[in-house]
């Protein structure tokens, strides 16, 4: 293996002890460095919500590898995602589950599950406006005859249950390396809006929305009815909130210079204090304005 890779991280919903320690362990084997570990625990009342968080996570990881003075910039980010729709529609598109895409974002090469919202966010904010479909049997088929694969091995990754261990790393590493993996150009068209979501939860309580200060006309002083009833202030910066007041600010998560708005408690947890949870809606619709 050549060209070691300088970053790398594994968003995904399967994240148990084992199922962490394997693709932490198969992705160094591959690349050369332990990859950042970012579990989606998603609430099992609400299964769409796992790619809500997953599509927060992928456009802050953006950011962090991309967002940086010119004089450190340089090395190739690998961003393997994993957060897979279930269901009996499911089962009639597709006879394994919904198949794996792959995009560069300048540096970055995102290797992600195509359906569901994790890639949601990075098409409204013009991130990523297409991606290549890989269908793995193809790509089995192309892996045996480049020798990488024996016909035994690829059956065994092809009928695998654990698509994200199996199949995604090793395709991550053959885009990596250059080689012509088949794939088909695919919109993100279908992909599910997230708009006016909370999409995690931090430790302080403050819920990170997916909602943009444009998008709801942000300005100081200005109030807003939330989805469930309570009142909240905008105000540009946390230390400028009043104590126990709730208020919406402008937190440090987004891409660039797009920073996403945060619903606190000055001092106070809101995720308790208002019911918050991640999946949630934020404001009352009327109030959010139309993109």
């Amino acid at each position: 293996m050549t060209d070691r890779l300088p970053t790398g991280v594994i968003i995904t919903d399967c994240y148990d002890d084992n199922a962490r320690g394997r693709q932490q362990t198969r992705f160094m084997r591959l690349f050369g460095v332990v990859p950042t570990f970012l579990s989606v625990k998603a609430p099992s009342h609400y299964l769409e919500a796992g790619g809500i968080q997953a599509t927060g996570h992928l456009i802050d990881q953006l950011d962090a590898a991309i967002s940086l003075p010119q004089s450190h910039k340089g090395g190739k980010t690998v961003i393997l995602m994993n957060v897979a729709t279930r269901g009996e529609d499911v089962r009639k598109r597709w006879n394994n589950g919904t198949p794996f895409c792959y995009a560069w974002v300048g540096d970055v090469l995102i290797c992600s599950t195509y359906d569901g919202p994790g890639l949601s966010l990075a098409r409204d904010l013009g991130i990523i406006k297409e991606v290549q479909v890989m269908d793995i049997p193809t790509v089995m088929k192309a892996a045996i005859e480049w020798g990488e694969l024996t016909e035994e091995e690829a059956y065994r990754i092809e009928h695998t249950q654990f698509r994200s261990y199996e199949f995604l790393p090793l395709a991550a590493r053959w885009i990596y390396e250059g080689r012509d993996v088949p794939s088909e150009t695919g919109t993100l068209e279908h992909l599910p809006s997230v708009k006016d979501h909370i999409w995690f939860i931090d430790n302080f309580g403050n819920a990170k929305t997916t909602i943009l200060p444009e998008q709801i006309g942000f300005e100081e002083g200005k109030q807003f009815k939330l989805a469930n009833g309570h009142v909240a202030v905008c105000t540009r910066r946390l230390a400028d909130v009043p104590h126990g007041k709730v208020a919406l600010t402008i937190g440090s998560s987004g891409f660039g210079n797009r920073r996403f708005v945060e619903v606190t408690i000055q001092r106070g947890n809101a995720a308790k204090t208002l019911g918050l949870s991640v999946g949630g809606l934020v404001v009352a619709e009327s109030a959010v304005a139309s993109a």
